[in-house]
């Protein structure tokens, strides 16, 4: 991802997860988080975009390098339960797939280019929040795929975030389940 890209993944969040989710300058600060020198020096950029035919963007993945990250979007966190310490953690943020390409393996694609950036920068683990309510439980099932295990669960988890879900409104009602992978 680069910073073209921000205005349009912007709109395509506000499409698909609902409006207000990821406003341009939230994610313009996101990119920038998602950025980190790596053992050479060079950037290493944690997050990836999908582009599809006529180069329409069909997908987005952010994650954020340890010391990048506090805190997910909601409210909730169990480090107790986690393989690593914060310190050495790093964070999924946000991954949306468009719906009309789901099930074609971009999500699993774009994970995987995150993951290969964050061991790069020495990540000892990544944690996220899955959504327990996305269509088919594909969330936490594609999670699960990629190694990760349920440590918590957060009903109401993103409440406090600003922006109209695509499924319960405002606020959003949803539940997350934290999960951790050990690289």
């Amino acid at each position: 991802m680069r910073d073209a890209d921000v205005e349009p993944v912007s709109q395509f969040i506000d499409r698909t997860l609902g409006p207000g989710y990821m406003p341009a300058d939230h994610l313009r600060a996101d990119l920038a988080r998602a950025t980190a020198p790596g053992p050479d020096g060079e950037p290493v950029i944690c997050a990836h975009v999908a582009v599809g035919a006529e180069g329409r963007l069909v997908g987005f993945r952010v994650a954020f390098p340890p010391g990048r990250w506090s805190h997910g979007r909601g409210d909730g966190l169990t480090p107790s339960a986690w393989p690593a310490p914060l310190e050495g953690c790093g964070y999924f943020q946000t991954i949306v797939v468009d719906p009309a390409c789901a099930g074609q393996g971009l999500g699993r694609r774009m994970s995987m280019e995150a993951l290969a950036a964050l061991r790069r920068l020495g990540t000892e683990a990544v944690i996220t929040h899955s959504w327990l309510e996305s269509p088919h439980n594909s969330s936490q099932r594609y999670l699960k795929g990629l190694g990760f295990e349920a440590v918590a669960t957060y009903p109401r988890y993103w409440e406090a975030v600003d922006y109209t879900c695509v499924r319960c409104g405002r606020p959003c009602l949803c539940t997350a389940i934290e999960m951790a992978l050990a690289l």
